[in-house]
């Protein structure tokens, strides 16, 4: 019996290890936000943003309007920023002058629409 038991253990064991290694998910905490975000689903578009001395990358999920910026390893969001907006922004000679002209301020989770993910 308790080499039953010991054998089921060790299968359940290794069937959560395969579980987890194969999970691609990438949930990250955003500031201001309850709830952790998945951004490697294919929703989101990353924006390489390794230019930057400060922006640490930079997500947008066309769908929802919702921007995720990482500004020195703190993740905030932005919600119903329009593509165009995000468009410009990818094609910013400096992502930091960009985020505080246009986005800073503006897109507040508090006033707008967040989405549930």
């Amino acid at each position: 019996m308790k080499r039953l038991i010991l054998i089921i253990g060790i299968m359940a064991f290794l069937t959560m290890g395969c579980f987890n290694a194969s999970n691609d998910s990438n949930y990250v905490e955003i500031k201001y936000r309850e709830d952790k975000v998945d951004i490697s689903h294919s929703r989101w578009e990353y924006l390489d943003t390794s230019k930057s001395s400060w922006i640490r990358g930079a997500w947008y999920d066309k769908g929802n309007q919702y921007m995720i910026i990482n500004l020195n390893g703190t993740r905030y969001h932005f919600c119903e920023l329009p593509s165009s907006t995000w468009n410009r922004y990818k094609k910013a000679e400096s992502f930091g002058s960009d985020y505080n002209e246009y986005i800073k301020g503006n897109y507040d989770c508090r006033i707008y629409y967040t989405p549930e993910y």
